[in-house]
């Protein structure tokens, strides 16, 4: 049997699928990933055996990739490469950056395409895309969904001098089969990468948001940390004519339904005015802790200036201020009280404040998080949450309320 990831599989399913497709469709229950085996052996009858499973993926795929793109139902994709692409929101704020510093009608390079999804923005955003994957046949879903130039080649041959790119490497440990944060196991690896950030004259490369910026030693960088409704979705680094200030990292929160918001400066580690540390609390203090995005970035002193906000303990991700904090970029909590660190002493505590326990937040492993949630019987519509973390060989606990 042929394979259905061929490209002359998904070629025959664009030129004579739609029926197979309906059918498909149908044959996946709403929410479902998979065909029934019975479902997939009715199809077969009268079909293909690889444009079967060719069109089951992309049925597949397509109600995946609804949360990420407005027009998923008409996109040539596999879950896969869904699952790698950046969503529309993320990649149209990194195209509007890109044109930016290119001008309109400016050649760029998109490699490792994938799907399509950045460059699909970057066309949109009027920039002259060539794009380039390794893989047939999603370099055949980058030209159907994006329309503009491809090539099937490996991106490790695109001349550097002088080009502008955006690269987003495969991010998968193939022994583990799965995604990864390992520089090692990206594709193209890690001395390309490095290479691409020194060499091009513009370039733009997309990790998973867990990457350490300090991965690529000194080379002069802006990273930038993206949210998408409220979800920590990508990092990306920054270099040459895109780069707007190297060394700096950014935070940016991108939304369907609010105008994207971003912050940028020197990180907490590299700052000399980072905010001080002071480990008290006391009535009237508000514990603030940052989004992911901001937290990631290392820009908490930035987005806190001017309210005099400190650090409960350096590097903790909490802040404590008597004035509130931005809440786009903070969640608030007034402290309450100080707590044993044990389920029955957080009880009492929060009994005696009338309040019910919404979630239990810990820094560093310093407790059971998911027993201490159960033990307390935490509820999504709670009013208190638990903050726990280590202080010297002990841990601190403390008791917050809402104040939205």
């Amino acid at each position: 049997m042929q394979d259905w990831r061929d490209v002359s599989v998904w070629q025959r399913l664009a030129a004579e699928g739609d029926a197979l497709l309906a059918a498909a469709d149908a044959a996946l229950a709403p929410g479902d990933a998979m065909a029934t085996p019975a479902a997939i052996a009715r199809l077969r009858k009268s079909h293909d055996a690889a444009l079967v499973s060719a069109a089951i993926e992309l049925v597949a795929a397509r109600r995946k990739a609804r949360s990420k793109f407005t027009g998923a139902d008409g996109l040539w994709c596999d879950v896969g490469g869904v699952e790698q692409a950046s969503d529309e929101r993320v990649a149209a704020w990194k195209a509007a950056r890109m044109r930016e510093a290119l001008g309109a009608g400016a050649a760029i390079a998109d490699l490792c395409s994938g799907i399509g999804g950045d460059a699909m923005a970057l066309a949109a955003a009027g920039l002259a895309v060539t794009a380039v994957d390794l893989d047939p046949r999603r370099a055949w879903m980058t030209a159907r969904n994006a329309r503009c130039a491809v090539e099937c080649v490996d991106a490790e041959r695109v001349p550097l001098a002088g080009a502008a790119i955006h690269a987003d490497p495969a991010r998968r440990d193939e022994a583990a089969g799965a995604r990864s944060w390992n520089l090692a196991d990206h594709r193209p690896g890690r001395a390309w990468i490095e290479r691409a950030l020194r060499e091009a004259r513009a370039a733009a490369s997309k990790f998973s948001p867990g990457v350490d910026r300090r991965a690529c030693g000194d080379a002069p960088i802006e990273w930038e940390w993206i949210e998408s409704d409220g979800a920590l979705v990508q990092a990306g680094a920054w270099s040459g004519a895109f780069a707007r200030q190297p060394r700096a990292t950014r935070a940016t929160r991108v939304a369907r339904t609010a105008t994207a918001l971003t912050v940028g400066g020197l990180p907490d580690d590299a700052r000399a005015d980072r905010s001080g540390v002071d480990p008290r609390l006391s009535t009237g203090v508000l514990v603030s802790e940052p989004t992911a995005a901001l937290a990631r970035a290392q820009l908490q002193t930035a987005a806190a200036a001017g309210t005099g906000a400190r650090e409960l303990a350096r590097s903790l991700g909490l802040l404590a201020s008597h004035a509130p904090l931005d809440p786009h970029w903070f969640e608030s909590f007034a402290f309450v009280a100080e707590c044993g660190s044990d389920a029955a002493s957080l009880a009492r505590v929060l009994a005696d404040q009338g309040l019910v326990a919404r979630s239990v937040r810990v820094r560093g492993r310093a407790l059971d998080a998911d027993a201490i949630t159960r033990a307390l019987a935490a509820k999504s519509h709670g009013d208190a949450v638990v903050f726990a973390w280590r202080e010297g060989v002990g841990v601190r606990t403390c008791g917050t309320r809402g104040t939205a």
